[in-house]
Parts: C-alpha cells; structure tokens; sequence
C-alpha cells in the first residue's frame, strides 16, 4: 500500500501546527506553506499511484492534475487548485531559499481548504483501491 496518503495526512498535521504559530516568527509561515504543498503534491500522487500508473516524479502539482485528467480520473477542487497551482508550486522552492517570501494568508486559507479536501477524497478512496 502506497505510504504517500499517510505522508500527506502528516504534512498537513505539521502545517496546521506551523499555522498557529505564524504570529511567533515568519518561519512558521514558510513551515506552513512547504508542508501545505507537500500535503497537497502527495494527495494527487497518490491518487496516480493508487489508479495503477506512476507518478511524475517532480514537484509540479500542475504535472500530477494533467496526469490525473489525461487518465480521466476525478478529483475534488479541481477548478481551485487549478487557479492556485503557480502560487503553491513555488512554496515548494520559495518557502526554503528565498529570504523575501511572502504568503497571503488567504492563499494559506484556501490551500488549507484544498488540502483537507484532497485529504478527505483520498480516504474515502482507499476503500475502492483496496477491492
């Protein structure tokens, strides 16, 4: 069984932490978004892995969306996270090199919103994969 939906479900637990510490210091914020992408990133390889194909081994979360299209495989806020795929993608990069990171927390908000839906999709989804 695939490891990548615990992995998420830890990122985003580890996020949520960083959240309600984002008053203390800026790396918080940082900890939060990386772990929010990461969150994110790990829920549609999963749902790759979990449909039978590999993943793209990157960190474009653009790449696993296509991927999961070009297979016609649903999944959730899919519309959001297209609109917001550029900004969570350079969490990824910006979160740990760049000095002058900014996030708005509404984008932090919505990309709690899309993490918990994946999250939620991608368990109710392990009972169809394990059949």
């Amino acid at each position: 069984m695939s490891k990548l939906l615990a992995r998420a479900k830890a990122k985003r637990f580890s996020a949520e932490n960083s959240y309600n510490n984002m008053a203390l210091d800026d790396a918080y914020i940082d900890e939060c978004c990386f772990n929010l992408q990461q969150a994110i990133e790990f829920c549609l390889k999963y749902l790759v892995e979990m449909s039978g194909e590999a993943y793209i081994e990157n960190h474009d979360i653009r790449a696993q969306m296509n991927k999961l299209k070009k297979m016609d495989k649903y999944f959730p806020c899919e519309e959001k996270l297209r609109f917001m795929a550029s900004t969570i993608n350079s969490w990824e990069v910006d979160t740990r090199y760049n000095d002058n990171f900014v996030a708005l927390l509404e984008d932090i908000d919505e990309a709690r919103d899309i993490a918990d839906e994946l999250i939620e999709y991608c368990e109710k989804q392990v009972k169809t994969f394990e059949r």
